[in-house]
């Protein structure tokens, strides 16, 4: 099994990217919704509680296929795409709402004075953590999920078959 294209990494780089392009484009949309008259959205708790379920559940599915690496067991290869998949997903769209949520906490934080933007501001930092600990997530994920170096000695440790059922 060859390594695969660098270019299919997901870069923290690329990540920081996204955070700055969608930070600034909600910020300049948020603005403008605020000099029309209307109030910064209060964020739910249930997205932080959403966040770091996803979080939470990709963290364990990369160890689980760090688990399988370690071990030498043979490894599920559409299985452990599907995790890796999952794993860039979750760092890039936690990055994605992390730009947008860092804009509203920051409109919200200029008028701290009113009770309305504070509870934006709490709302938006609990989930702006829960958001930076999903891309911390797919992040290890992804480091999880490399691929070792080609298996010369041809015991078959990564076939693309699921491993046999514990007894």
């Amino acid at each position: 099994m060859s390594e695969p294209d660098p270019g299919l990494r997901v870069r923290w780089s690329t990540l920081g990217a996204v955070f700055l392009v969608v930070g600034t484009l909600s910020a300049v949309a948020l603005r403008w919704w605020q000099s029309r008259g209307g109030d910064l959205p209060l964020m739910p708790l249930a997205l932080a509680l959403l966040l770091g379920l996803v979080a939470a559940t990709t963290l364990l599915l990369g160890l689980r296929v760090k688990r399988w690496v370690g071990r030498g067991e043979l490894l599920d290869g559409p299985g452990a795409t599907r995790t890796l998949v999952l794993g860039q997903t979750a760092a890039l769209a936690g990055a994605a709402v992390g730009g947008y949520l860092t804009a509203s906490l920051a409109l919200a934080a200029m008028r701290l004075e009113a009770p309305d933007p504070r509870a934006v501001a709490v709302s938006s930092g609990i989930c702006l953590l829960a958001a930076v600990a999903m891309t911390v997530a797919g992040m290890i994920t992804q480091w999880c999920c490399r691929v070792p170096p080609d298996d010369d000695d041809g015991d078959g440790l990564f076939a693309d078959r699921a491993p046999p059922p514990a007894h």
